[in-house]
């Protein structure tokens, strides 16, 4: 991260001065996310969490949990009661790609998933469980590679998959064209107009050529321009 943000603010002393003006530090991780979490349970939450608000998507991925979910040992007594209302998520294993792979959608909508989700999360189950997607196997591919596997799967699109990229495998030069707020942000960065068809995704590669490799660690500092940009409005 240090010489990430050396050759960013080389390279961009305008972007330079927003790092130094932020007083959050640049950290490549999702709140909901674990360290310890696999491609598979990043990919489930992802789905959890769309086009939801947090606390919405939360309290569904908790029902989840607690139905499918195994409770989380404190020590060398007995699990918690998995209907103990003190439990959060972070109380729960996530169930493993076989175990939600044998679920029918209708049990997972019992808990509050739609349809479509339940279906998404079921073909994310069956990629990994029958081996067409692991760890180690998203690990050794490219960006395009991962982007091209991911967005093959039906309810993963394109900026699911550059956010899996940055937050879970930790790729360092990612730009999520497709992120509103990054668009929007990069445009008042370079001055730019921002319309319903700009700018394009090739003119926002452009834009970020000078980033590289760093354009994940830029474009988490277009977000807290974008915030600011929202807030002076």
């Amino acid at each position: 991260m240090a010489e990430a943000i050396r050759h960013l603010k080389a390279v961009d002393p305008k972007l330079g001065e927003l790092i130094d003006k932020t007083k959050e530090v640049c950290v490549m991780s999702l709140p909901r996310d674990s360290v310890d979490d696999s491609s598979f349970v990043s990919l489930s939450q992802s789905i959890v969490y769309q086009q939801l608000a947090g606390k919405a998507a939360q309290a569904i991925l908790l029902r989840f949990l607690r139905r499918f979910g195994e409770p989380k040992s404190a020590g060398a007594g007995s699990p918690p009661d998995r209907d103990d209302p003190s439990l959060g998520c972070d109380d729960f294993v996530f169930p493993s790609a076989d175990v939600v792979a044998t679920l029918d959608v209708d049990e997972m909508k019992a808990v509050g998933l739609g349809q479509r989700k339940a279906e998404y999360i079921s073909a994310v189950a069956a990629r990994f469980n029958d081996g067409t997607l692991s760890d180690e196997r998203l690990a050794a591919m490219s960006d395009d590679e991962v982007s091209r596997a991911l967005v093959a799967i039906r309810g993963i699109g394109q900026w699911s998959a550059d956010m899996f990229l940055m937050f879970h495998l930790k790729r360092p030069n990612v730009l999520p064209t497709l992120d509103l707020a990054v668009r929007k942000a990069m445009c008042a960065h370079f001055g730019v107009p921002f319309g319903k068809k700009t700018p394009s995704h090739e003119q926002m590669v452009e834009m970020g050529r000078a980033w590289e490799p760093y354009r994940s660690v830029a474009s988490w500092y277009m977000w807290r321009l974008a915030g600011t940009i929202t807030q002076k409005s």
